[in-house]
């Protein structure tokens, strides 16, 4: 099998086609992997030190059969030294989920064994690995699994639950199996605002009301963190273009799913979502507080849940996390896993085993120090890390 490497913009771009074409017959075909996405994603992160790893793989016939979306970052690491991190294309910007290889079924393991080869001959290009939001089903994530630690490296999976909602064929059926305490707010809900306000329920149809779409988003969005102290994720110029770009594209693909909840004239709520092979992903919401007592996010929710089934969608999608506010709405489990894979080195094992240690560590100083001394130590963080490493350590440098 062949490996042809993409480190140019324009080699990226000129990709579109085979791109979304190769994706469609893969298994891992998921809207955060289409060309749309991840060309916006870099667009507008792309400058932030990053450095563009595409591989492509070709079967003996020269056509295309795999896809592995890559960039290269160096973090800071111990004094004196930084690591090679390969990342996800669409990672480390709180954007994307369910990233994974694109590997044309029935080409899996070939590809993915390549792949490895590859990497494993040119370890002097990078030290680890951090593949986030690989979805539990993934093809190339078993066999990582399963053949990772006898082929020379070593491998990490941290869980990450999301949360997906099935969706019955009527709101009739859907709302009837919702918790019975939970389906009488979401109806008295709907009443009172009914009885109270001239209600609007719409969409973003057409390029020309999209700007003034997303400035609602960002202000509503803002407005509903700044109750907690918070500034929200739209303060940097990157996340606005990023929203910008991709939701152009997923409009005129038709994928876009972009709904407000307006009261006497005024925008009080709005969600922004995209519908991909029936299923519809929650992105973003954002509502005014000054409404919060007519609970105008579960307003929203229910009228776009009621939306989706009518338009045939079998599934929504609340992405990474879970809690209450999605399982009230019947959103169950869905696994992901965050992995973390080396060469069998003092300096990967380190990199990639010292987070597992320290929490270890954590637990045992728990066993033996009283709970006012935990606390304690809680709050100064740096002596239980003396090492800042791995996924989930903050944003890379």
């Amino acid at each position: 099998m062949r490996i042809d490497l993409v480190t140019t913009k324009e080699e990226f771009y000129s990709l579109r086609v085979n791109w979304d074409h190769l994706l469609s017959k893969s298994s891992a075909d998921t809207i955060f992997l289409t060309w749309e996405w991840l060309s916006s994603w870099w667009e507008s992160y792309g400058r932030a030190g990053a450095r563009l790893q595409i591989f492509l793989l070709y079967d003996d016939a020269g056509t295309l059969v795999g896809i592995v979306p890559l960039c290269l970052r160096s973090r800071k690491w111990l004094p004196f030294r930084r690591l090679r991190v390969l990342q996800f294309l669409g990672d480390g910007s709180w954007d994307s989920d369910y990233l994974d290889m694109i590997i044309a079924s029935g080409h899996e393991e070939a590809a993915v064994k390549s792949f490895w080869q590859y990497f494993r001959s040119n370890r002097r290009n990078w030290d680890v690995m951090e593949l986030a939001g690989v979805p539990e089903r993934s093809i190339a994530l078993q066999w990582l699994k399963e053949n990772c630690d006898a082929d020379g490296g070593i491998l990490r999976c941290v869980q990450v639950p999301c949360a997906v909602a099935r969706l019955p064929k009527s709101w009739d059926e859907y709302i009837t199996s919702l918790n019975p305490r939970f389906r009488t707010k979401v109806r008295s809900t709907l009443r009172e605002l009914e009885r109270k306000y001239t209600v609007r329920f719409y969409a973003i149809e057409n390029e020309s009301e999209l700007a003034s779409g997303l400035n609602i988003l960002f202000e509503l969005h803002g407005k509903r963190w700044n109750l907690k102290g918070l500034d929200g994720v739209f303060t940097g110029d990157a996340k606005k273009s990023f929203y910008h770009k991709f939701c152009s594209e997923f409009l005129r693909r038709g994928w876009l799913a972009f709904n407000f909840l307006e009261l006497d004239g005024k925008a009080v709520a709005c969600q922004l979502c995209f519908r991909y092979k029936r299923t519809q992903f929650l992105l973003q919401e954002g509502f005014d507080p000054a409404f919060a007592s007519d609970s105008v996010g579960i307003a929203l929710r229910a009228m776009v849940f009621r939306n989706a089934i009518d338009d045939g969608i079998e599934s929504y999608d609340f992405l990474a996390g879970i809690g209450r506010h999605k399982s009230q709405w019947g959103g169950q489990v869905k696994g992901c896993q965050n992995v973390s894979i080396g060469r069998k080195s003092l300096t990967a094992r380190l990199y990639i085993e010292a987070p597992v240690l320290m929490e270890v560590a954590k637990e045992k100083v728990k066993t033996f120090l009283p709970a006012r001394a935990v606390e304690t130590i809680k709050k100064f963080p740096s002596l239980l890390r003396i090492i800042r490493v791995g996924p989930g350590a903050g944003p890379s440098e």
